[in-house]
């Protein structure tokens, strides 16, 4: 049997069952609800629809050859979803006269197609009739092929989740079999250390698909025997993704544990090559394919800044990607697994046994369902998941003797075990199974968000006998035997979320059928005539043409945009058009989430409210719209509803009433803009603690509070129901909280509580009373000025709070415990203090506390340190630190420290603004004497910062501790000598920086910097006329070079020897006129050259052209430049920036620049963009290249009208921005570029926000860009 119709015809058969159930539901309800007749035609599907759905199992059970079922397979699954909607008109009308009759007399609905009570319209006719038509067409064909030629079997259709499975498959996690080999000899080469960074520093992983690559790869990387062994860790599941600087940069976010936001690559490159010189790293590239194996060479640029020992491994498919990343005799080939590995997989997790001696009776059904596997281990896992919990032989005979076994690969590319794995679950699970195929590859889910995208398209089947569930328990049920059989997998980056296997995406994806689609980069037209729910990664700018489709295709039940969570963009901008025009058209929508859009008119289209079906409707950080579509309270069957805005407006659908009909929310939903409520019984009305399915709540009023009393009178009818787990409050103008707050009986479930800027109460509720609570957060409540024993509420008090933080706190004053109280706070893992100024002493007993960090206060720390690990100090006056003997992290800014007090194992320090600071304490420095107790003091430094000390001459004697890996020396004024680097061959590997030391200028005989320094900085330096000759002719590693605020300097240090310098930064050097001409000789890396403020800098070097690897280039404010080099500029520029206001022209050649993307002018070269053309009599459209995404047009007081053909040519430009020129009239009349996402225009007053809203004469030309800003107030030039 072909493999697609076997496939398809299970998933149908669950489809149709499902709507035979639907149609059972609703004609039992029109029984027993109405004296009206149903449509005839409501019975000949009854009887039809379990035919079909029999004729469907057959071939599924049987896998028959069916003919119609090859033909007719996407014919029946469209023909099945038609039905279901217009199921679903007859349900809405059918409860809608119900209402009516008990009195409801609500606003009906005007997208009902039903306009009068005693029948359908001939619309809704219309539709049944082409319905039947396509069903008796499938019904005789069925007939004449001998489909009902069967007897029918009655399914037990009951839900039996397996408990003991999904306790077993928990078990058997985080274990592997047959690899310990492949490990240890992976890991042997892990730790061999070896001459150079180069030997044997990428590891690749070969094998194909399911053979357990990164399951082999995660055992490594969390084997304990590489603890302590690497400085840094790191893995990046890298897939199909292309884009190298997303891939940097998640390798730096990973090291570092801190986001970046900023787009320029080569930035990103320096960043991570910081972070990781002369530091032994280990990393994991997962899941490499050729693209990035062809731009190898541009990834691994600031990688080879590692210390030698550093590891990467790389997994892949590709042998050939195996050799171009590392070397051939390196490649570590992964074989098939051995038999008996095999056999222990399988039996582990089909009878969570080693073998098969507990059960002889299957032992050879089960060898040979081994063999079938041929030495996969997904097929092995997915395969035994299918066979866990049936212990008789029949079953797994079953197995053995599919017909699908017998199907040759060539013809699919989904492996047999797989497939039956698949057939093979229970029907409930099959359609849920297949919604999964909206995944893109690689993208990691959370359980909650995938249950609630089945509850909205009704996947979740309750019981139809005995005790009723929840239908969150129901979908974690579901997707626990999922994550049993192997389908997901918990992901190796983030814990609480889960993947698919590349195969099973795949299988997903071929089980779903064109029913499912998750768009690339462009619509296909063919693809979606049949999809009903469509997913797609969000577009920075989302664009109109991306989703034409939609303007056709009007049955779409999802609208679902996915982002990845190494996606940096935290917003994208949606298109009016794609808003307004094509969404509120697709009336069959149940899922629709504008998650992290920016709406441009600030408000949903009213006709929302009018989609009747919706049960999901996400707006999550969307912070532009500002109020609800009317119609909102009418749809009673959303189960997601992230926020509700309280409106301005009087109508109904604007106030919190409108959630009384919502009774089915589930999740998290945040109430805003609290301080638009009217009348204080609208709060009452919406029923809040009816609302049993809401676990997270936010209450947010706005910044300008007019009634407080009105505030407490809102917040005490808010009331929750006892199932919430979160709440968050924020901007309260009330003085006190209503005792519910804090209420044990109320809150059971509690875990987690925040209050923020409610800045009138000066008591903080008795959240001590709180039995579960967990995480507690207090900011910006500046009427607080003491919390003491009201904060407790009892002796026994915040039995499970594991992380607190006080923010903000500005006259806090006293932090006092309850009188006789010990062990205060038993489970306190996390303390933060930041931001209290006049708090003068924190709770003297903690002893569970692992983690504290007090910034910007002069609290006395607390002397029980028995558990403290890692202690942050920053801003503080004093610190006192007793009893450390396990902390292993210091950060400690602004105080003033005492030699004897500084820990053995102290790893990083920071001094930071101490400024009275002559000396540093002896223990800092290593002496000849390695068994003094000095010199054992700082035997782990790995960090040292020293900022801002004004007073400090020098360093002790002696050398640098040899695990010391950065040392950043900045603004000490007075030191006189740097530490002894270049004495010790240890600290070849250390990354050194020095900024604003001007000890190493200050003089011919001044100290020079060791040849590895890798970052120079000078700053405000006001005497310095020029440096001292040769002064960084030793200094061959140097890779960036920043100059600031210098006024008197002319001229900077030599070059010459400097060839791995990347970046040059000079800004506000007044004197400066030029850089040195060998610039573009001996810089052959230099990447980033920026000069600003520069006012009599006149001319750039003209041998800039020979600048290759230059991408960026900035010139701001440099008003002596009038030319550009007759050479021309460096070819490869990415950005070029010309804030140069007498800038006569731009060269002619500007058209060959064709990698540039950012392109900013100013001034004459803006004027000269309108001369060129003239003088040249040839179009426009060759001045600019096609490259350009970004244009920036400013500062030219006589530009009055943009040059006409500008955009002819640029068909990638996304953003286009315009700044500071008065005389500009208007923009030109021909249609911007259908790539333009963003449109700026500011200081331009002749072009009035009016031209651009709706009925202004640019409202046509801009209505579909997605970001339009018009600023119209002054202000200084940036």
């Amino acid at each position: 049997m072909d493999i697609l119709s076997f496939i398809g015809s299970s998933l149908l058969s669950t489809i149709y069952d499902m709507l035979s159930e639907k149609l059972k539901d609703y004609l039992s309800d029109q029984l027993r609800n109405s004296d009206e007749e149903v449509h005839p035609e409501m019975e000949h599907w009854k009887i039809l629809l379990p035919k079909i759905t029999a004729v469907l199992q057959h071939a599924e059970e049987n896998q028959v050859t069916n003919q119609f079922m090859k033909l007719h397979l996407d014919d029946l699954k469209d023909l099945a979803y038609d039905m279901e909607d217009i199921l679903e008109e007859f349900v809405i009308d059918a409860k809608s006269k119900v209402d009516t009759n008990k009195g409801q007399k609500g606003k009906s609905n005007p997208k009902n197609l039903f306009r009068s009570k005693a029948k359908p319209n001939q619309e809704i006719n219309s539709m049944v009739n082409h319905l039947n038509v396509r069903l008796q067409r499938i019904e005789k064909e069925m007939d004449t092929l001998g489909c009902f030629n069967f007897t029918m079997k009655v399914e037990d259709k009951s839900r039996k989740v397996a408990t003991e499975r999904l306790l077993e498959s928990a078990l058997l996690k985080d274990k592997v079999w047959g690899r310990g080999s492949d490990r240890d000899t992976i890991i042997q080469r892990l730790l061999e250390d070896g001459g150079s960074l180069e030997e044997d520093f990428v590891i690749p992983i070969v094998g194909m698909g399911g053979l357990g690559k990164t399951t082999l790869a995660r055992f490594i990387y969390n084997d304990k025997r590489l603890e302590g062994k690497f400085d840094l860790k790191a893995w990046v599941c890298v897939s199909d993704e292309s884009d190298i600087p997303r891939i940097t940069r998640n390798i730096l976010e990973y090291v570092t544990e801190e986001k970046y936001d900023f787009e320029n690559f080569s930035l990103l490159q320096e960043k991570l090559d910081s972070k990781l010189s002369g530091r032994k790293f280990f990393l994991v590239l997962d899941d490499v394919w050729d693209e990035q194996c062809k731009q190898w060479s541009v990834l691994k640029k600031p990688l080879m800044s590692g210390a030698p020992g550093s590891k990467i491994i790389v997994t892949t498919r590709s042998e050939e990607v195996g050799k171009k990343m590392g070397k051939d005799d390196g490649i570590y080939c992964l074989k098939l697994l051995e038999d008996d590995a095999c056999l222990s997989l399988f039996t582990q997790h089909a009878l969570r046994a080693n073998n098969f001696d507990g059960h002889p009776h299957l032992k050879d059904i089960g060898e040979e369902l081994v063999r079938k596997c041929k030495g996969l281990p997904l097929a092995i896992t997915t395969l035994s998941g299918l066979l866990r919990g049936k212990p008789h032989p029949v079953e797994w005979e079953s197995i053995l003797n599919n017909e699908i076994w017998h199907i040759s690969e060539n013809r699919s590319e989904i492996l047999p075990a797989l497939r039956l794995s698949y057939n093979h679950l229970p029907s409930y699970l099959k359609p849920c199974f297949a919604y999964c195929a909206l995944f893109p590859k690689d993208y990691e889910f959370d359980e909650m968000e995938l249950i609630q995208l089945w509850m909205a398209e009704g996947l979740l089947q309750r019981e139809s006998h005995g005790k009723k569930q929840m239908e969150e328990d129901i979908g974690h049920q579901y997707f626990q035997e999922l994550l049993s059989r192997s389908l997901f997998q918990s992901s190796s980056r983030v814990e609480s979320r889960f993947v698919m296997h590349d195969l099973i995406n795949d299988l997903a994806i071929n089980v779903a059928g064109k029913m499912y689609c998750n768009l690339g980069s462009s619509m296909d037209d063919e693809k979606l005539e049949k999809a009903r729910h469509l997913s797609f990664t969000p577009h920075f700018f989302e664009l109109s043409e991306r989703f034409r489709v939609l303007d056709e295709l009007k049955h779409f039940r999802t609208f679902l945009p996915l982002r990845a969570l190494n996606d940096n963009r935290k917003i994208s901008f949606l298109s009016n058009k794609i808003l307004h025009h094509f969404l509120p058209t697709l009336n069959r929508l149940r899922v629709l989430s504008l998650r992290s859009y920016q709406i441009k008119l600030s408000e949903l289209p009213t006709t929302i409210g009018n989609l009747i079906d919706l049960h999901h409707l996400d707006i999550t950080d969307t912070p532009s719209l500002k109020e609800m579509p009317s119609g909102i309270g009418d749809l009673k069957n959303l189960v997601i509803l992230s926020k509700f805005i309280v409106g301005k407006a009087s109508g109904m659908m604007m106030r919190l009433s409108a959630l009384k009909n919502l009774s089915q929310l589930r999740g998290t939903l945040s109430i805003l803009d609290l301080e638009n409520v009217l009348h204080v019984q609208d709060v009452g009305e919406a029923n809040l603690d009816k609302i049993h399915g809401l676990e997270e709540l936010v209450f947010k009023w706005g910044w300008i509070v007019l009634d407080n009393d009105r505030h407490e009178s809102v917040l005490s009818q808010l009331k929750p129901h006892s199932n919430l787990k979160s709440l968050k409050i924020s901007h309260y103008g009330g003085k006190s909280f209503p005792k519910w707050v804090c209420d044990p009986s109320l809150f059971l479930k509690l875990s987690s509580m925040e209050l923020s800027y409610c800045q009138r109460c000066t008591l903080l509720p008795s959240f001590g009373l709180l039995p579960v609570l967990k995480k507690l957060i207090i900011k910006s409540m500046t009427a607080i000025k003491a919390v003491g024993p009201e904060f407790y509420g009892q002796h026994d008090s915040f039995r499970s709070l594991e992380k607190l933080k006080f923010e903000h706190m500005l006259n806090w004053k006293e932090w006092t415990s309850p009188t006789g109280s010990e062990g205060e706070f038993p489970c306190l893992h996390r303390l933060v203090i930041q931001d209290c100024p006049k708090l003068g002493q924190l709770p003297s007993n903690l002893s569970s506390l692992k983690e504290l960090t007090v910034e910007w206060c002069n609290a006395m720390l607390p002397t029980n340190f028995s558990s403290l690990k890692e202690l942050t100090v920053i801003g503080c006056n004093a610190m006192f630190l007793k009893n450390c003997e396990d902390l292993t992290c210091l950060w400690e800014e602004g105080a003033e420290i005492e030699q004897n007090l500084l820990p053995f194992n102290l790893k990083h320090l920071s001094l930071w603004g101490c400024r009275a600071l002559e000396s540093l304490p002896n223990a800092i420095m290593m002496d000849d004497s390695s068994s003094s107790n000095s010199s054992m003091l700082m035997s782990r430094l790995e960090k040292l910062k020293i900022s801002g000390c004004n007073s400090l001459k020098s360093f002790p004697r002696g050398k640098l501790p040899i695990p010391l890996k950065y040392l950043i020396i900045e603004g000490c004024r007075s030191l006189e000598s740097l530490p002894d680097v270049d004495g010790n061959n240890n600290n070849s590997n250390l990354h050194l920086e020095i900024r604003n030391v001007p000890c190493l200028y200050s003089s011919e005989d001044c100290h020079q910097p060791p040849a590895f320094l890798k970052k120079f900085e000078v700053r405000s330096c006001d005497w310095l006329e020029s440096f001292p000759d040769r002064m960084l002719q030793h200094c061959t590693g140097l890779q960036s070079i920043n100059i600031y605020s210098c006024k008197i300097l002319k001229s900077l240090p030599s070059l010459a020897c400097i060839t791995n310098l990347i970046e040059l930064s000079i800004y506000h050097c007044e004197a400066l006129g030029s850089l040195p001409e060998e610039l573009g000789l001996c810089t052959p890396n230099l990447k980033d050259l920026k000069i600003g403020s520069c006012q009599n800098f006149k001319s750039l070097p003209n041998t800039m052209y020979q600048l290759k690897s230059l991408q960026i280039l900035w010139m701001q404010k440099c008003c002596g430049i009038e030319f550009i080099p007759d050479g021309g500029l460096p070819p490869n520029l990415t950005e070029l920036r010309l804030w140069c206001k007498n800038l006569k022209r731009l060269p002619n050649t500007m058209y060959q620049l064709t990698s540039l993307k950012h392109l900013t002018v100013s001034g004459g070269a803006l004027m000269s963009l309108q001369r060129l053309t003239i003088a040249q009599n040839s179009p426009l459209d060759i001045v600019l290249p096609s490259s350009l995404t970004c244009l920036e047009m400013e500062s030219e007081e006589n530009l009055e009208s943009i040059p006409g053909g500008l955009f002819q040519n640029l068909s990638s430009l996304q953003e286009l921005w315009i700044h500071n020129c008065p005389r500009l009239q208007s923009l030109p009349r021909e249609a911007f570029p259908p790539s333009l996402g963003r449109l700026q225009i500011s200081r331009c007053p002749h072009l009035k926000r009016q031209r651009f809203e709706e009925k202004g004469d640019y409202w046509t030309l801009t209505w579909s860009i997605p970001n339009v800003w018009i600023y119209e107030d002054v202000y200084e030039d940036y």
